[in-house]
């Protein structure tokens, strides 16, 4: 049999420039407190300090260490019925030490217990063999807590930066974040210049109305009838 030919190996992605850290970049922080969905609290912050340094083309940008601040925005502790707790959560800013600010999203939003497929088809299994032998396993099932979500001091939470850092040939440091997206009201402006997609009809002028009055017409001239 003839060989096939050898596929083409896929292009690697391009990697960043050197002078700049992208868009969307992962920034990992060490939690000081702890999250969780049975103890945080809607509105409150938790402590955390960025694991490495910030360095853009040599320039040190963010030290390792630098505080950073976690918005507990909501949390639901675990349940009856096998119904896991979760935590909601929102990057607060990073301050930098030349007094401006490193907007930061997470990249998961809601922090939840994960089960696996094997784990779930385990207790698929247990609950169907407890239905079948052990008595009034249905009252059990209703009654079983689902798991809370823990997050301890020491953990690493990642976060992604809502901002470009860039290295002028100036030597200063620059950090541009997106235009905001237009409001539905809004139109948006136009990167080049539209063309119709047909060439429009020549409108004609409009016609003026005009209103036609009635002459008055002559009254009939009465005659008189001689009489004998």
């Amino acid at each position: 049999m003839p060989l096939r030919p050898m596929p083409k190996p896929s292009p690697s992605p391009t990697a960043p420039p050197a002078n700049a850290l992208p868009f969307g970049s992962t920034l990992l922080f060490v939690l000081d407190d702890p999250i969780s969905s049975k103890s945080s609290k809607p509105g409150e912050n938790v402590r955390a300090h960025l694991k490495s340094a910030i360095v853009v083309n040599g320039r040190t940008v963010a030290p390792a260490g630098a505080p950073g601040q976690i918005r507990i925005v909501a949390s639901s502790g675990s349940d009856i019925e096998d119904k896991f707790g979760f935590v909601d959560i929102f990057f607060e800013p990073l301050a930098l030490p030349d007094g401006r600010v490193l907007p930061l999203r997470a990249p998961v939003a809601r922090l939840e217990p994960r089960d696996s497929a094997g784990h779930e088809s385990t207790v698929e299994a247990e609950d169907t063999v407890g239905s079948i032998f052990v008595p009034y396993y249905t009252l059990w099932q209703i009654f079983r807590h689902g798991k809370n979500f823990v997050l301890r001091p020491g953990s690493e939470l990642p976060a992604r930066t809502e901002a470009t850092i860039t290295s002028q040939a100036n030597g200063t440091i620059a950090i541009v974040t997106p235009r905001p997206l237009p409001e539905s009201s809004e139109v948006p402006d136009a990167t080049f210049p539209l063309s119709p997609l047909a060439t429009p009809l020549p409108t004609a002028a409009p016609v003026p109305k005009v209103r036609y009055t009635p002459s008055p017409s002559p009254s009939p001239i009465a005659t008189s009838t001689p009489t004998p």
